[in-house]
């Protein structure tokens, strides 16, 4: 038996703590409904943003059109990509795989293919392979055009968790940087819908602060700074400049999760690296404020004599830990072969 469940059943061998445990249940089951049934609920002085129209719709010209219309240009529907999820590494074969839900026992696993946060392994490794990064940007092109062509595959809720839609705006954003590649149209105008998309369903949760608001405010930001929308910057920097404040108290996160702490490490130097590259000076200002104490708080639950980093409270399905010790410790490499630090260098990609 897994030695958490020994451990949580020698817990609840007391009364008082089978007690405790019930009530911690309880509680999570009514925030789970009211996490639901609130999602939409902003709070009064927020409404504003589910009204108003931070970008303008697209006049779309004929070379455009052609464009939108085009297959993409790489003709096979063969893959053979290996991608690492939540719980698996599943080997996609053809671009149609990627809408094989009945392929994954777990949900999580399915969302986190659509989330597209297994490219960041391909872009961590010491050298990227030319003919990876061609398959994975086909593959970009193809779910975009399936959008763009309102595929009924992709009617899927969980495709469309807000959380889910967040992490696809980054991570093909964050491709697309790092291989130094124009995004093209048909990319682009999707990037646009999604980020109108996540604007109009921030999981505000009635009232209540949580990650997946910031990682939201994380996903419009990495929209607004590539395309150079102003407005968007200064609303949504001030608005994660307030929710961090409020979610961060002395370096530690209210999510009481290790995890969940090197994670909203990882998330914001992830952003500022982008904010310093495109020159958001007011960003990084803010940023800064809670990168250097995240930091060191995450450095509490790491041994560097041992290379190990302790898990306190929730996992989240996303990046382990273990990829995300390098952000810690220069010398670490996730499987001997990742580093998430590679992310950031320049890339060894030429195509």
């Amino acid at each position: 038996m897994n030695k958490e469940y020994i451990f949580f059943l020698k817990y609840n061998l007391n009364i008082l703590n089978i007690f405790n445990t019930l009530k911690h249940l309880y509680n999570k089951f009514i925030y789970s409904i009211k996490k639901r049934f609130f999602q939409t609920n902003y709070p009064g002085k927020y409404q504003y943003l589910k009204k108003f129209n931070f970008i303008p719709e697209k006049k779309i010209d004929e070379h455009e059109k052609v464009n939108l219309e085009n297959n993409d240009n790489i003709e096979s529907e063969k893959i053979n990509l290996d991608l690492a999820l939540a719980t698996q590494t599943f080997s996609i074969r053809v671009k149609q795989d990627i809408f094989q839900k009945q392929n994954f026992k777990d949900p999580e696993d399915y969302e986190s293919i659509h989330r597209f946060l297994w490219i960041r392994y391909y872009l961590s490794k010491k050298e990227m392979n030319p003919k990876e990064i061609q398959k994975i940007e086909s593959l970009i092109i193809y779910w975009c055009r399936s959008s763009f062509e309102n595929d009924e595959r992709l009617n899927d809720k969980l495709i469309w968790e807000t959380y889910t839609v967040s992490e696809r705006i980054i991570n093909i954003i964050f491709f697309y940087n790092k291989v130094h590649k124009d995004i093209p149209f048909i990319v682009s105008t999707q990037l646009e819908n999604m980020t109108k998309y996540v604007i109009k369903n921030l999981e505000f949760y009635n009232l209540s602060y949580g990650n997946h608001l910031i990682n939201n405010f994380r996903g419009i930001l990495f929209y607004a700074i590539t395309f150079q929308n102003t407005k968007l910057i200064d609303i949504f920097s001030d608005l994660l400049n307030e929710y961090l404040d409020d979610f961060t108290e002395d370096g530690f996160t209210k999510d009481f999760s290790s995890h969940y702490q090197l994670l909203l490490y990882f998330w914001l130097y992830d952003l500022s690296e982008l904010a310093m590259s495109k020159s958001q000076k007011d960003l990084l200002v803010i940023l800064d404020k809670y990168i250097e104490p995240l930091y060191n708080k995450s450095m509490f639950f790491y041994s560097c004599k041992s290379k190990h980093y302790s898990l306190f409270g929730d996992v989240s399905p996303d990046l382990p830990p273990k990829y995300l010790i390098s952000l810690l410790d220069r010398e670490y490499f996730y499987n001997n072969k990742y580093s998430a630090l590679y992310l950031y260098q320049d890339s060894k990609y030429v195509g």
